[in-house]
């Protein structure tokens, strides 16, 4: 069912991912078509513009022919390019200057003037093939240059190879737009995977989570309900005689007890809920308080606490979250440390960080079991550490701490034998406490 509702959830990204690019390819491509489109008629409406100007400015003066202009002007006579053409009309739409049109005459002659268009630019196509741009001009009567004085210009652009490139640009990014969509199918699908993979990795932890926390609270409550049922079953024992399963029963409830806390605090962590209390800290009169309760919890058990010399200096940390983390390893070591031997306890200034350090003599940690051990619910041997009423969360419950002082946690071997956890924090945790004030 899981995998059914991840594939669906997947295919969904795709074609959102997918959706989202086609519409950008496709605006980009619109774009920079009329773009490209407004570029190429901006240089032939200018043209247009200045041959308008020209006209109204009076009879063309005597020049050498220059090569690209729009009028050429030889022994008096204009001489007009290919790319430009006028139609002069007389105030009845007559084309006036047929003898200088010559052979274009045939072409442009079903042209007919319409005098609304006086001033605008337009397109249009002549003979089926032609195409050009025009402007329609109304000189005055008073224009120095009697022969097109209170008549029509109608000036002509030949744009057939800007049509021409702009048909070509069109088959480019049409093309484009396909390619660009199938590399788009591709990206889908990456993305679709890449955004997926967090998803499935957090919805397979979550699951595990779910699994192994009903597991470990299964076994004490099943313990506690056999007890109280076989208490049942015996009303008028004295409490004395049913000591045994009533201490059972109460190892389990605490046990069960410490579970629930746990899972709350990894709870909280994964919903980034918890509340945070940075203050200036010293840090070898705080380790003091924090370890002396475990010193005479480890004479009782035959096993000494070892607190070296610290040399003062301060620190910014959460008081309450590192107190946590204390207890964990301190806890960690004595259950898994035997009788007589000794757990040491150090911390050292190394500049910007500082470093605490808790080992053991006691059973150690393998290499392959080191890369694990900061997993929830993961034990070395799981056996022992039910022995111990370990519940394989409290080592992740540090991992966390320290992650949100931004620090590091790491487990090595301790010579000759034990394991030894050093913990690397950061003096002043962030010229910016707001990012570690969590609510």
């Amino acid at each position: 069912m899981s995998n059914k509702v991840n594939r669906a959830q997947q295919w969904r990204l795709f074609f959102n991912n997918l959706i989202g690019f086609s519409v950008i390819f496709m605006v980009l491509g619109v774009i920079v078509f009329v773009l490209f489109r407004r570029a190429m008629l901006t240089s032939t409406d200018q043209a247009l513009r200045v041959e308008r100007d020209a006209r109204l400015a009076g009879p063309p003066r005597q020049v050498k022919p220059m090569v690209g202009g729009h009028a050429l002007q030889t022994r008096g006579k204009s001489i007009h390019p290919f790319m430009t053409t006028t139609l002069i009309y007389n105030t009845d739409g007559k084309v006036m200057n047929r003898d200088q049109l010559g052979s274009r005459y045939d072409t442009l002659k079903n042209i007919v003037l319409d005098k609304s268009e006086t001033g605008h630019l337009h397109t249009i196509q002549v003979g089926g093939k032609y195409n050009f741009r025009t402007l329609l001009v109304k000189v005055p009567k008073s224009n120095a240059d009697k022969s097109v004085a209170g008549r029509y210009l109608l000036i002509m652009e030949n744009i057939d190879p800007q049509k021409s490139a702009m048909k070509s640009f069109k088959r480019v990014i049409l093309i484009t737009m396909g390619v660009f969509w199938l590399l788009s199918i591709l990206m889908s699908v990456w993305m679709s995977r890449l955004t997926m993979r967090p998803i499935l990795k957090s919805w397979g932890r979550q699951t595990e989570f779910v699994g192994n926390a009903a597991h470990e609270l299964r076994t004490p409550l099943t313990i506690i309900q056999n007890k109280l049922e076989l208490l049942l079953t015996k009303p008028n024992d004295r409490i004395i005689d049913q000591a045994e399963n009533i201490a059972i029963a109460n190892s389990e409830s605490q046990r069960l007890q410490t579970l629930t806390r746990d899972l709350l605090a990894l709870a909280r962590s994964d919903s980034n809920t918890v509340q945070t209390n940075f203050e200036n800290t010293d840090v070898p009169a705080f380790l003091e308080r924090t370890i002396e309760p475990y010193t005479e919890i480890a004479a009782s058990q035959g096993k000494t606490l070892k607190v070296e010399q610290v040399t003062s200096f301060k620190a910014t940390l959460d008081q309450d979250l590192i107190h946590q983390l204390m207890n964990i390893l301190i806890d960690n070591a004595l259950k898994y440390s035997p009788t007589g031997s000794t757990i040491t306890v150090s911390a050292n200034n190394l500049g910007r960080k500082w470093q605490l350090s808790v080992a053991d003599q006691g059973i150690g940690i393998n290499a392959a079991d080191r890369e694990r051990i900061f997993d929830r619910f993961y034990r070395v041997d799981s056996s022992r550490s039910r022995q111990t009423g370990g519940n394989g969360l409290g080592l992740s419950i540090a991992s966390w701490i320290v992650t949100l002082h931004h620090g590091t946690i790491a487990v090595h071997a301790n010579q000759p034998t034990g394991s030894q956890f050093v913990t690397t924090l950061p003096v002043n945790p962030a010229s910016g406490l707001s990012t570690y004030h969590e609510k």
